[in-house]
């Protein structure tokens, strides 16, 4: 008897670990108020004549060109920018990796060596941070001459 009351007393508190209630969720997609550069590939050239024993992190640095375009529903002061890549360089956290070995490319903000991933405010959208470009060389790495090439991304994000 004692048994089977505690069975039918364990049987009562079991069943309510497994209420459940339906969940629903809702929303509305729409298209994002601001775009970097009419969504094209923004290329950052560097020239044909990268003297190699000058890369240094200074030499040859080039301004990113870029414009944010925003839609009548932006708002002032709630825009980012972030730069990501999935593909850094060992040697130097702020810079993305090119199809040459020990080569990469370090990116600034306004000067400012990047945090890959981070959101960067953006105060006016007609004038947004400065963004540039300089190559880098792996110290333990021997160049080679060659063309490369290095992709990242650059997008708006909302604060």
């Amino acid at each position: 008897m004692k048994v089977r009351l505690a069975f039918l007393f364990l049987m009562l508190f079991w069943q309510a670990g497994y209420a459940a209630d339906n969940m629903l969720f809702h929303g509305t997609l729409v298209a994002p108020p601001c775009y970097i550069s009419n969504d094209k590939i923004i290329e950052v050239p560097f020239g044909n004549q990268i003297a190699l024993k000058k890369i240094d992190g200074v030499n040859f640095m080039v301004p990113v060109v870029y414009q944010i375009h925003c839609d009548d529903s932006y708002t002032a002061g709630r825009v980012a920018i972030v730069i990501d890549t999935s593909n850094p360089t060992t040697f130097d956290s702020a810079a993305v990796k090119t199809d040459k070995t020990g080569l990469g490319i370090r990116i600034l903000v306004n000067n400012e060596p990047v945090t890959f991933g981070e959101r960067i405010a953006v105060d006016d959208v007609a004038s947004p941070p400065q963004v540039q470009a300089v190559p880098v060389k792996d110290p333990a790495a021997t160049l080679t001459e060659g063309a490369f090439d290095a992709t990242l991304t650059l997008r708006t994000d909302y604060l």
